[in-house]
């Protein structure tokens, strides 16, 4: 089973401006990535942990959860996809307006929600 290393800290349920779910919460997540393939360890975004954990090797990806630690998450993102260019790394929780991470961090890709996550 592939790894994925899951940089958050623990959040709840986050809804848009209709009521819609946009992240369901931690607990929700792994149980979503898991049923998706993904072996799912999580790491808080607090640098340089994440980088750390991705240089000792057995990540297959990594994705950051954007909704709660900005912008230590956000930089982690961007930091991580330019000193390990060999590890996608994806993002959930980066509004769409967000031109400037996206100028930052264009090797990283920018997911709506978490099932967006490639299949493992």
């Amino acid at each position: 089973m592939p790894k994925l290393l899951f940089v958050t800290v623990p959040t709840d349920e986050v809804l848009n401006k209709k009521g819609a779910v946009r992240f369901p919460g931690t607990e929700i997540a792994v149980q979503t990535l898991t049923e998706a393939g993904w072996d799912v360890e999580i790491i808080d975004p607090l640098w340089p942990g994440p980088l750390k954990r991705v240089q000792e090797g057995g990540i297959d990806a990594v994705l950051v959860s954007c909704f709660k630690a900005v912008p230590r998450s956000r930089d982690a993102a961007s930091t991580l996809s330019r000193m390990e260019p060999d590890t996608p790394v994806y993002t959930v929780g980066v509004l769409q307006k967000d031109d400037a991470f996206r100028t930052m961090a264009p090797a990283v890709g920018v997911l709506r929600k978490v099932e967006e996550l490639p299949q493992a």
